[in-house]
């Protein structure tokens, strides 16, 4: 397939696709598989590192500021020393007795 023929099917496919997800991944496959075999491997490569940086991006919403860890630490301890909370062999025991 000529270089104009795979970007005349491209903007055909990106047109009536846009909003289907499932269409978006033919959408791909079908500029994957016009592309020359000789670009195969910068096309993995580019890949893998948009799936790197999404969860790079999906770890840094884990990611919690220390004035929210030390108000969690606290809250912790403060149910620890108010009665709150079970021991571990407790919790098990609980665990146990409901799934068992």
């Amino acid at each position: 397939m000529s270089y104009a023929n795979a970007l005349k099917a491209q903007m055909s496919i990106t047109s009536s696709y846009a909003n289907d997800a499932s269409a978006a991944y033919e959408m791909v496959m079908e500029q994957v598989r016009a592309l020359p075999e000789d670009c195969l491997e910068d096309v993995s490569k580019y890949m893998n590192f948009l799936i790197y940086q999404h969860n790079i991006n999906k770890m840094n919403s884990l990611v919690e500021s220390e004035n929210e860890f030390n108000a969690k630490m606290q809250k912790g301890y403060d149910d620890m020393v108010q009665g709150r909370v079970k021991s571990l062999k407790d919790a098990f025991s609980d665990i146990k007795r409901r799934f068992a």
